[in-house]
């Protein structure tokens, strides 16, 4: 018995030591940016994912002209329910899943990086462990499509360290998507990015008119 619970401690600590690690390979040393500190506090001041998935967003469209004046007199409309083939509704729903995807795949990649040595990746000969040769199987056999399946997956895998690196990624993912993942960027890149690409397309539409 004693033994037994020997192994199960030292089976914990393994836990612990990874899951450390990997959040400290994301984080890096130093003290924590933590963008997110009102998270907690800010579910009082907005309404929450159910009830907003009850409501249809209702957004304004303006066409050309002055965009003050159409923004204030152009009439809402409304996203359809069924907009996505799968079902998913409101759009940031549809969002949110694939950010956890991307947020998946960062995490596997961070673990990965871990067991083939950091700074090895443009080496002649990095140092694989048999955790990455198995990790990177796994990856072949079961592509990374739905993340929560994949990693529960994992977590069934026959080879305890398999099963102790979907901790790791658990983790890893969690720390940077609350911590390091910069939300504001990514906003700031989408509308930069489709402003840019708007006045182009508007611009070779108006001079094919003109001609």
């Amino acid at each position: 018995g004693a033994r037994v619970g020997t192994l199960g401690r030292a089976r914990g600590d393994a836990m612990e030591t990874a899951c450390a690690r990997s959040a400290c390979a994301v984080v890096g040393p130093g003290p924590r940016r933590v963008r997110n500190a009102t998270r907690a506090g800010s579910a009082s001041r907005h309404p929450s994912l159910a009830s907003r998935r009850r409501a249809a967003p209702r957004v304004r469209a303006f066409g050309g002209g002055d965009a003050d004046d159409d923004a204030r007199d152009a009439a809402p409309f409304l996203v359809p329910r069924d907009c996505f083939s799968d079902g998913t509704f409101p759009p940031e729903a549809k969002a949110a899943s694939s950010m956890r995807l991307l947020f998946t795949m960062v995490a596997l990649r961070v673990v990965l990086a871990q067991e083939e040595g950091f700074g090895n990746e443009c080496h002649d000969d990095p140092s694989y462990t048999e955790l990455y040769d198995d990790l990177t199987t796994y990856l072949q056999r079961e592509p990374l499509k739905d993340p929560d399946a994949w990693i529960e997956k994992l977590l069934r895998h026959p080879k305890l360290h398999c099963r102790l690196a979907a901790v790791r990624i658990i983790e890893v993912r969690d720390v940077y998507a609350s911590r390091e993942f910069d939300w504001g960027e990514t906003r700031n890149i989408a509308l930069e990015e489709m402003e840019a690409c708007r006045r182009t397309l508007v611009a070779a539409h108006l001079a094919r008119s003109a001609s």
